[in-house]
């Protein structure tokens, strides 16, 4: 994504639509929209104050979050960083629209 990130846009809770995944990206949708039912689904929050969760399925379906901080890239304006436990990441934004954020996928270690 070139263009800089409309943050209006990225503020709230995203929830993983793996159904949607490519061998590319990973796709979220906005909390509420309509997924097919699932046991449990991962998701990110980035919230206006800079605060940013990630939100895990744990061991026995109940949720696991990791709290850190998130900031737009300054070298690259459709990047975010975070940051959880001391541990930064950057997360390369390949689209954002009002309804769909896709992530460029991480190859495993």
């Amino acid at each position: 994504m070139a263009d800089p990130i409309d943050t209006k846009l990225l503020h709230g809770q995203w929830v993983h639509a793996r159904e949607e995944d490519t061998r590319t990206e990973q796709v979220y949708r906005p909390a509420g929209f309509p997924l097919a039912p699932s046991r449990g689904r991962a998701g990110l929050q980035f919230n206006e104050d800079g605060t940013f969760k990630r939100i895990g399925i744990g061991a026995t379906d109940i949720s696991s979050v990791k709290e850190g901080v998130w900031q737009l890239d300054h070298a690259n304006a459709g990047n975010i960083r975070v940051e959880e436990a001391g541990k930064p990441q950057l997360l390369e934004i390949n689209e954002l629209k009002k309804d769909r954020l896709a992530i460029k996928r991480v190859p495993s270690e």
